[in-house]
């Protein structure tokens, strides 16, 4: 017996969804036909590819041998059919990146005009999210790229650090509240990490602000105080910068789950964002 695309493809989304009933949905089945194509797969490779949980799935360790041949398989399929026309040799597809706030807009989105101009076939898709929803958004093959400020530190992962980030104190002269810092959310933990690092301890109040942009404006505004990567606001005169013994500086890593074949467009896009230039 042989593996059939469409099993395979049901798997993939199996897998994305988390759940059988989630994946039945998104692929206008019933949760019977389903089981009877993830059964065949397993039935052809005679091993159990799902851990059954009772709210959610896991993969056995077949299943995990298995998500990486049902990538490389549809993005094969993908890439075909996108890349068909026999007389062009433009790039075409779709390829989303998803990172954190401070270096999306500043930096990768800057780092890839030029390519999506010249690319009119090709479609980025570009999102900000917090740093603890990237990891299982590569994992779960909701973005081709994620940008974080660590290492994953995955065997099945391909990271490289590509830039750096400094991160400073800045206030206003209209801020008259020395103990209030502005964050995005309440799992931001870029103040309580800066101090932990500078070995400062201190009791501070905390105002949420979104997102990166939004607190540089509460900062200008006087809302309150801010840890903030120095390049976003580097020679704006609006912000005072407070003096540290240490520089803190954390690494910006790209990163992207590892495969044998990676199509022309996604190698192309990984190229431009390892160039010298923004390290």
């Amino acid at each position: 017996m042989d593996l059939k695309y469409d099993d395979i493809h049901t798997f993939l989304e199996v897998y994305k969804a988390g759940t059988f009933t989630k994946a039945s949905r998104s692929l206008g089945i019933t949760q019977s036909a389903l089981s009877q194509k993830v059964s065949r797969l397993e039935e052809v490779l005679n091993a159990t590819l799902f851990i059954r949980l009772p709210r959610s799935l896991e993969l056995t360790s077949s299943g995990e041998k298995l998500l990486i041949y049902a990538r490389q398989c549809v993005q094969l399929q993908d890439d075909f059919l996108n890349n068909f026309d026999q007389y062009s040799e433009e790039l075409s597809g779709v390829i989303r990146i998803a990172g954190f706030s401070s270096v999306m807009r500043s930096v990768v989105i800057p780092a890839l005009s030029n390519f999506i101009t010249e690319n009119p076939k090709v479609s980025i898709e570009f999102s900000s999210h917090e740093m603890g929803e990237l990891e299982e958004m590569l994992l779960k093959s909701q973005a081709d790229f994620i940008i974080t400020d660590y290492f994953l530190n995955k065997t099945n992962t391909d990271e490289i650090q590509f830039f750096e980030e400094e991160y400073v104190e800045i206030f206003s002269k209209k801020s008259k509240n020395k103990r209030i810092y502005l964050d995005h959310s309440s799992i931001d933990n870029a103040t309580s990490s800066f101090f932990d690092f500078q070995k400062i301890k201190m009791t501070y109040e905390r105002r949420y602000m979104g997102d990166v942009y939004s607190i540089i404006d509460g900062v200008s505004l006087g809302l309150g105080r801010a840890i903030m990567s120095k390049h976003l606001v580097l020679n704006d005169r609006k912000f005072s910068v407070v003096k540290h013994k240490k520089k803190y500086i954390r690494p910006v890593v790209l990163s992207r789950l590892k495969q044998k074949y990676h199509s022309p467009l996604h190698s192309r896009v990984y190229e431009i964002l390892t160039e010298d230039h923004l390290c």
